[in-house]
């Protein structure tokens, strides 16, 4: 087969998906958190630990609540809403979990990240027609959009932002820990 085949041929299979009329259905996770539960897709979840408290980290930002063993990796692991609230993380409550989540960046340093969650998390098909955008005034750090589906509002985070503030933080160069309006 020629490569002018070849390629009419992949035209082709992309015209049919486009005519079939339907929007891809994305598999995602409700992780709750504060201030509201975050909507993950599932592609950036590693795994869900138990909780357990964290080495802490010298001189980090108040939300970065220090390392935990994964894997034989050192995990750092922050809470998501001290960090886009600018406040100290409060307690934490009996039925916390970890999630390890991949960092998506080039780095080698932080391959993995560690969210705090409250409880476990939620498994969600969503189609990009359930999403509603409700904006962003504080223009939080670390926060890519606030939606509303199925009744519920949840944050859409950059996680691209968050893996290089984690970054940042827990090698001792983090000079910005939250956005001026």
């Amino acid at each position: 087969m020629d490569r002018r085949t070849y390629k009419g041929r992949q035209k082709e299979k992309k015209k049919v998906l486009r005519r079939s009329g339907k929007a891809p259905v994305l598999h995602c996770m409700l992780v709750p958190t504060e201030p509201e539960p975050l909507l993950l897709p599932t592609s950036v979840m590693a795994e869900v630990i138990d909780f357990q408290p964290p080495r802490p980290t010298e001189d980090a930002p108040p939300w970065l609540l220090g390392e935990v063993d994964w894997e034989n990796r050192q995990v750092p692991v922050f809470s998501f809403g001290a960090l886009i609230n600018g406040t100290e993380v409060g307690d934490i409550p009996k039925r916390a979990r970890i999630m390890i989540l991949k960092s998506l960046t080039d780095s080698t340093r932080v391959p993995y990240l560690g969210l705090l969650m409250s409880d476990l998390p939620r498994p969600v098909q969503i189609e990009q027609s359930d999403l509603v955008e409700t904006g962003d005034d504080k223009k939080s750090l670390g926060v890519f959009s606030h939606v509303r589906f199925e009744k519920e509002n949840a944050i859409i985070p950059d996680m691209d932002r968050l893996a290089h503030l984690v970054t940042h933080a827990t090698f001792g160069a983090l000079p910005i820990t939250r956005l001026d309006a």
